[in-house]
């Protein structure tokens, strides 16, 4: 971890703003999409027009966290031919740098759980 960007990053306003929950989001989706590459699994069916949005495998993140994701150009979703939302496709490039800058701040998914999110996290064990 870069302290000095830690300090820098937490401390201060960001050109990008995500919430603690948003963070939280992001660095799921990257962790389920890591633990189902080891597996020679794809986590979120890419191409694949399987409208369940997988949101389980990232649980317990309320769809809320990802369409703000969606609307900052942090993941996406695979699209029909006519431009309707047709299964969740994971982290863009975009969400792939913005994970490396939550890690070079010392984020992590464990301290952006917030209360809401164990909340969730009880309720599903």
């Amino acid at each position: 971890m870069n302290q000095i960007f830690g300090e820098y990053a937490t401390a201060t306003a960001f050109a990008i703003m995500l919430t603690k929950r948003q963070c939280n989001t992001l660095l799921r989706v990257r962790y389920v999409a890591q633990e189902a590459a080891k597996h020679g699994v794809d986590a979120f069916g890419r191409g694949g027009c399987d409208m369940s949005v997988r949101s389980e495998l990232i649980a317990p993140q309320p769809m809320q966290s990802l369409h703000a994701l969606r609307d900052r150009g942090l993941v996406f979703w695979h699209r029909t031919h006519d431009g309707k939302a047709c299964g969740f496709g994971g982290l863009t490039k975009a969400g792939e740098l913005m994970c490396g800058l939550l890690d070079e701040a010392g984020l992590t998914i464990e301290n952006t759980n917030t209360l809401s999110v164990l909340r969730r996290l009880d309720r599903a064990a």
